[in-house]
């Protein structure tokens, strides 16, 4: 019994010595320098999760598995049998300082099964199991990870690995008459998620393939629950498609760039004739035949954050598609209607909605958005032969104020 309430004892004060700090705690007392080999939470932007490497002091974002997959990829090491066996799985056990020193805020491979990963957490020499992005997010990350502001966190470089910096706050704008930035402010060359803005560069690269615009395709349950790969089910913007339509390739290119359809997106790329992966391929050449250096796409709907651009580079690609009546016209389209042919045979009445009413309030002779919480409020539109773009706008008004500004000005000369 006295050793049972000598072990409950020692759980209980190891949980609450680990239970984190609130943020006006955590950002006060801790330093740049105490976070190597720690666990942080990012307060000021989402409770975003970061792993800061002690040996190169880089940081690593953690938002969902295929960065916890990475992360162990370039940075897990694997400590021998013997040693493994003696670094602390409980409250109850002691990691040696000998082994503390060596591995403390390391992610650990096992060496008996490589399946198996682990962070050695430095505070009290426990390994903690890291599973998958959901477990070590929520059993792990909440429970021992530092509370810190973005200050502090950009203190700490980045690792080469990411495609942009969730840190950054900020707006990016920029002007383009075709052959030059005209106006653009200090963020204008900053890489930033696209978000839906990368379905302008879906649609250059699906008019390169052979189609019918009057070719049906018949919807499947992949193509469905493509978005939900991504990103919670039921949020992202759509069209009505359901299983076994029959659908015009004309009306999903509608969808796509009228609606923003992710689904639109997807189907496209899948009846492009070829795989969806040589479909990226294929819009990262493009970008790198347009000449830009900091563009990437990992998909073709947007939904993933680390599709990135800066708002001069994608003017150069707006510009470009734009050019195209099939896609100026389709991004200008209100309301439009068609009819799909169900699973069973009958017909259903769908339509399309354009919601960037704001944006279409202005005039633009072509026009897109994107949102994700990542990249925030983007928009670009063609307007008296010039691409206009803002990235990472805060709020409708804010964004539309900037294009607003940036079309009635020549110039527009922000600070910021």
């Amino acid at each position: 019994m006295k050793n049972f309430i000598l072990s409950l004892f020692i759980i209980t004060t190891a949980f609450v010595l680990l239970a984190p700090l609130d943020a006006s705690a955590a950002t006060t007392k801790v330093s740049a320098d105490d976070l190597f080999g720690r666990l942080v939470l990012q307060v000021e932007n989402g409770n975003k999760l970061w792993y800061i490497n002690p040996k190169t002091k880089e940081r690593w974002y953690l938002h969902n598995d295929d960065d916890i997959n990475n992360l162990i990829q370039e940075v897990g090491i694997t400590p021998t049998v013997d040693e493994f066996s003696q670094l602390a799985t409980h409250a109850r056990y002691t990691t040696p300082k000998v082994l503390l020193t060596k591995y403390a805020g390391r992610i650990i491979i096992s060496p008996e099964d490589k399946n198996k990963t682990f962070f050695l957490n430095k505070a009290d020499g426990i390994l903690y199991g890291i599973g998958d992005y959901n477990y070590f997010y929520n059993q792990i990350g909440k429970v021992i990870a530092a509370r810190i502001n973005d200050s502090l966190l950009r203190q700490l470089k980045m690792n080469t690995t990411e495609s942009y910096d969730p840190t950054f706050y900020g707006i990016a704008y920029a002007k383009y008459d075709g052959e030059n930035i005209t106006s653009a402010n200090k963020y204008s060359q900053s890489v930033l998620p696209l978000a839906s803005l990368s379905k302008v560069m879906t649609a250059m690269v699906f008019l390169d393939s052979e189609f019918d615009w009057d070719e049906e395709v018949t919807i499947t349950q992949d193509e469905i629950d493509y978005p939900c790969t991504l990103q919670l089910c039921g949020t992202t913007s759509e069209i009505d498609l359901r299983v076994g339509d029959r659908i015009k390739i004309k009306d999903l290119w509608v969808g796509m760039l009228a609606a923003s359809s992710n689904q639109s997106a997807y189907i496209l790329a899948n009846h492009s004739g070829t795989s969806t992966e040589s479909f990226v391929k294929n819009m990262n050449k493009k970008a790198k035949e347009l000449g830009l250096k900091k563009t990437k796409f990992i998909e073709m709907s947007g939904l993933s954050a680390d599709n990135v651009s800066t708002a001069e580079e994608f003017a150069k690609i707006a510009k470009t598609a734009f050019a195209d009546l099939r896609i100026a016209d389709a991004t200008g389209s209100t309301n439009y209607t068609f009819n799909v042919i169900q699973s069973n045979g009958t017909t259903r009445s769908v339509t399309v909605n354009n919601r960037n009413y704001s944006l279409l309030a202005m005039g633009p002779r072509a026009s897109k958005s994107g949102y994700l919480v990542e990249a925030q409020r983007n928009a670009v539109i063609e307007k008296n032969g010039e691409i206009i773009i803002a990235m990472h706008c805060y709020s409708l008004d804010q964004r539309n104020s900037i294009i607003s500004n940036l079309i009635n000005a020549g110039s527009l000369a922000l600070a910021n």
